[in-house]
Parts: structure tokens; sequence; C-alpha cells
């Protein structure tokens, strides 16, 4: 008889149940977003020559300068989500202050780990693979390179389908220089943007 009563309050229960698993949605599938930020640049042949007048053509000797050069950077893409993991593929644009380049341009495709999902501040790591390219103003060397980044961040979810996002990478790349083939460089950006979520 008890057996009868518990299964009986069981099944009265299991449409509450179902309905309170429905209301917790899953994340969006796709992700599209659009960010813009600084670009710190370290390391590189800019460092060499950013206060030296050269000349055109050929390289001149090293002379002090700053240990970064800065300029601003567009970065977007999109992410293939599955609750706590998705693929990114992006794009990002950054125009550099100093000579030789003006502009540096990367395409990376990245893994994303979600810490968080069930709350409006989900923070995520990430790691990826990609490609620089130095758009130089003088005859250095021009080409794609291959680069990797690493980094984290946080989505400050506003709506269901809108999101903030601000997040800090390290993009480890290479750049051509007169007088060796690359140079390895930590291109720092802190960036903030907009996330649109589709399902």
């Amino acid at each position: 008889m008890r057996l009868r009563q518990n299964t009986r309050a069981w099944l009265l229960l299991l449409p509450v149940a179902c309905s309170c698993a429905l209301a917790q949605k899953a994340p969006p599938q796709v992700e599209v977003f659009a960010e813009g930020g600084a670009s710190l640049l370290s390391n590189g042949v800019t460092t060499l020559y950013e206060n030296c007048l050269c000349p055109a053509l050929g390289p001149c000797p090293p002379c002090p300068g700053n240990s970064f050069t800065h300029g601003g950077r567009l970065f977007t893409g999109a992410r293939l989500r599955a609750r706590h993991d998705a693929i990114e593929a992006s794009y990002s644009y950054s125009r550099q202050t100093a000579l030789p380049f003006n502009r540096v341009d990367i395409i990376s495709f990245n893994y994303v780990r979600y810490l968080l999902t069930r709350s409006n501040l989900q923070p995520f790591a990430t790691l990826g693979l990609g490609a620089d390219r130095f758009s130089p103003q003088s005859n250095l060397p021009k080409g794609y390179h291959f680069a990797w980044n690493y980094g984290g961040g946080a989505d400050i979810v506003l709506q269901r389908h809108l999101a903030l996002r601000l997040e800090l990478r390290d993009y480890v790349i290479k750049q051509p220089s007169f007088e060796t083939t690359i140079i390895r460089s930590h291109d720092i950006v802190p960036s903030a943007g907009i996330v649109f979520r589709f399902k």
C-alpha cells in the first residue's frame, strides 16, 4: 500500500520536475561577437626602431626604445558552444603607432572552457592557434607566420541573446626584422565588446 502511495506521489511530482528542467535552458549554440581594445606589442623590432631615423632601405643600428609599442585593436568572430565548451574562430586587426610596421592581422582558432554557465557572470579560459601578418612600411619580409594565444575573460549576461564580454589575451606572434627572419613578440590585448547569442 505504501509503495503505491509513493508511486502516485512521484507520478504527481514528475510534471513539476519536468517543467523545472525545461525552464533551465541550455546556453545558445552560436555566438557572434565584436570587441575593441588596446594592442600592447613587446619584445619586437618596433621597440628598436621607433625612436630612430632609419634610411628608407636597409637596416639601422639598434637604439633605445620603449619596451612596449601601442595601438588599437578590433576583434571579431564566432563561437560554437555546448554549455561549458566552445570552439571559436576569430579575426583581429591592429593599427600600430611605431615604425616599421603600421598594421597587424591575426587569424585564430581557439578552444574555450567556461567555468560557470548558470549565472549572469560566466568566466572562461581560452587557448588557440593561428597566423599573423605584419604590413610593413618598408621593404621588410611579408607573409603569414605561425601564432598562438591564451587568455581569459568573462561574459556578463544582459539578456538571453545579449552579453557584455571582457577579456585579456596574450598573442605570441612572430614579426619580420631587418637582421633576422623573425622575432618572437607578445601582443597583449585587453578588450571589451558585445556578444549576440543565437540558438
